[in-house]
């Protein structure tokens, strides 16, 4: 069976407590926020619970400050039999703007779980334009590199 791609948004208010003594948010509570949405993306994907795997490098782009509103968009772009990639940006508005500025990509590896906590397939990801194509073969090879690791 093939299923469309389930995108989840979300989106946070940069609250002091999220932020370093220079009034950046701190990657990790970034790393946290995307980690958590491309949770839920995955979740609806799998229709089950599901676990963090891997998480492929991230770049960050550019700073995020308190008060800023970060929001953060999650996407399965590939899949195997237990396990998904998901593509999740983090966007980011300052002062309430109508400008959306690219802050960071982050690449998660999640598996799908079932009761006992062991893994359950999965539905295949449909496949149909040129550039879900292209995010396919990324992470196809994103799945791949975090296979060597083991």
């Amino acid at each position: 069976m093939e299923k469309d791609s389930c995108r989840v948004l979300n989106t946070e208010i940069v609250f002091p407590h999220y932020t370093n003594h220079i009034g950046t948010i701190f990657g990790g509570k970034l790393v946290e926020l995307m980690d958590l949405t491309g949770a839920l993306s995955a979740m609806r994907f799998a229709v089950d619970n599901v676990v963090t795997a891997s998480i492929e490098a991230l770049d960050f782009k550019i700073p995020v400050k308190q008060g800023d509103i970060l929001e953060l968009e999650a996407e399965v772009i590939y899949t195997g039999k237990t396990s998904m990639v998901l593509k999740v940006d983090a966007y980011n508005r300052e002062n309430f703007g109508e400008k959306k500025q690219f802050c960071c990509r982050g690449y998660f590896v999640f598996v799908a779980i079932d009761s006992s906590g062991r893994p359950k397939r999965i539905p295949k990801l449909k496949v149909e334009t040129e550039q879900e194509r292209s995010f396919w073969e990324e992470g196809k090879l994103i799945k791949q590199r975090s296979l060597r690791r083991e």
